[in-house]
């Protein structure tokens, strides 16, 4: 692995919240994986009040190819939010496991995706994660439509 010079974490007012949304990717079902993720939990940050960005989530995955088990976020080293008719979270951090492959040093990237669908049935919410180990390795994806639960983001920079 080549050596690589950190970025500057800078974040921007957010909040998303998200209930039990739960996406299905039916190429990543098999005998022993439904081929669903869910995640659950709330992010924020206000730059007026707040030093860091924070709140806690939690990603629930079954998905072939990937670690069976929870992903739980409780770190969030960059929160930033763009668009206004479809708002975009993008997060990256720490988190921690319990799932049925041993792991150390996890980090996260998630992006989630606000298409207003209760609105606009048409275009459903979109969630999309990476979980990799301490040396790079890959731990845990996926990326897909929210098929139930509630993704809302609730903050969106400038507005």
């Amino acid at each position: 692995m080549s050596i690589q010079i950190p970025n500057l974490h800078t974040s921007n007012k957010t909040k998303a919240v998200v209930k039990a949304a739960k996406v299905f990717i039916g190429c990543r079902k098999d005998a022993l994986h439904t081929g669903t993720f869910t995640v659950r939990g709330q992010l924020t940050f206000d730059p007026a009040t707040d030093a860091y960005p924070g709140g806690s989530l939690v990603i629930l995955v079954d998905l072939s190819d990937s670690a069976k088990g929870a992903f739980n976020i409780k770190t969030v080293e960059q929160l930033d939010t763009t668009g206004k008719h479809s708002p975009t979270v993008y997060a990256t951090g720490r988190c921690s496991a319990d799932s049925d492959q041993k792991a150390r040093g996890l980090r996260y990237w998630l992006m989630l995706v606000d298409n207003n669908y209760k609105v606009v049935p048409e275009s459903p919410d979109v969630i999309s994660f990476l979980i990799y180990d301490n040396v790079g390795k890959r731990v845990a994806y996926g990326t897909g439509p929210v098929m139930s639960g509630d993704l809302k983001i609730l903050s969106v920079p400038g507005q």
